[in-house]
């Protein structure tokens, strides 16, 4: 008995001293933190539209307004690359088009928009003089990034406006990255393209290259393409730092609105062109940086109308974004 007692006293003993050096080590690591920088990670992809975040980046605007974080940029190749990252805790912060966006809400991946990005210049290239319009369209490929993205529901709508039925043309559609594209476009592989900027302002000055008149009617100019998403763990666990992007995204938009002969210096590498070329795509009347939302219903509800969402669409604004964010 006594040598159990005498165990059991050790035993006190030593979880007594482990607690008081686990409360110590506590405090330790707890002063150690307050010098550790918090993690941001912000996933975007390549071209003109999400020129806002390479101003960001470059200016260390995130880190402007609020100091204690450190940010990682990481660059992928599609909308749905950036759906699986917030899916699974890896990215805090993304840019895509605005049909992955509301699809990825819908589907519950955990995040919302907190700011609008660009609207940019979408249109359907062909190297075929007698297609004039999607009538003229019968067995010819059309190349566009994906199934479900943003140019795919272009494709739809103006494919219900002007043939009666949203899915007319997705027996025609082959994906294709933009610049693999505008590549098949240029050699004849491919006999259309719904593309955007800034491989439009490139194909429109290749011999043999047109545009099919279809898109405008159904999506004006200044409509909403690219959006900002944010993890609803950042909007409700860091308000500070949520605060901080949104913050950033108004510096960036406005830099690139007030300095466009210095954001064309800071974008030509990117697209492999000269600063005066840049500069005068910046200056299209259809590349817009705002963060005002425009147009982001009615694309929910044709999404929704149309077979593109697999739960219900959206009925408000707010289902699909943060409360900071303004337009409709």
């Amino acid at each position: 008995m006594k040598h159990v007692k005498r165990l059991l006293a050790v035993i006190m003993t030593v979880i007594l001293l482990g607690s008081l050096a686990a409360c110590g080590g506590g405090s330790s690591s707890s002063d150690s933190s307050k010098d550790e920088k918090e993690k941001l990670t912000v996933a975007f992809q390549y071209g003109m539209a999400y020129a806002p975040l390479q101003v960001m980046q470059e200016q260390k605007l995130i880190e402007k307004h609020y100091e204690n974080v450190e940010v990682e940029w990481s660059t992928l190749n599609s909308g749905s690359a950036i759906n699986e990252g917030f899916a699974s805790g890896s990215i805090d912060v993304g840019a895509m088009g605005l049909g992955p966006a509301i699809t990825g809400v819908t589907s519950g991946v955990p995040y919302k928009i907190f700011a609008n990005m660009s609207a940019q210049p979408h249109r359907i290239m062909t190297n075929k003089a007698n297609i004039k319009s999607l009538k003229d369209i019968k067995k010819e490929k059309i190349a566009l990034v994906n199934i479900g993205s943003f140019q795919h529901i272009l494709l739809a709508m103006a494919a219900k406006d002007q043939l009666g039925d949203a899915h007319a043309l997705d027996n025609n559609i082959v994906a294709m990255a933009h610049p693999d594209g505008m590549a098949a476009l240029i050699a004849g592989s491919v006999e259309c393209q719904l593309t955007t900027s800034p491989y439009v302002f490139k194909e429109e000055k290749e011999d043999g290259i047109s545009e099919v008149e279809a898109l405008q009617s159904v999506w004006p100019s200044g409509n909403s393409f690219i959006v900002g998403v944010a993890s609803t763990e950042l909007k409700e666990k860091n308000p500070g730092l949520y605060d901080a992007v949104v913050a950033a995204m108004e510096d960036a938009i406005k830099y690139l609105n007030e300095n466009k002969e210095e954001a064309a210096e800071m974008l030509c590498e990117n697209e492999d062109v000269d600063a005066a070329t840049m500069l005068q795509w910046l200056n299209d009347e259809s590349c817009v940086y705002t963060t005002e939302a425009k147009g982001i219903m009615d694309f929910a509800n044709f999404m929704a109308e149309n077979g593109f969402l697999e739960n219900d669409g959206p009925k408000a604004l707010s289902d699909l974004a943060f409360d900071n964010v303004k337009g409709n």
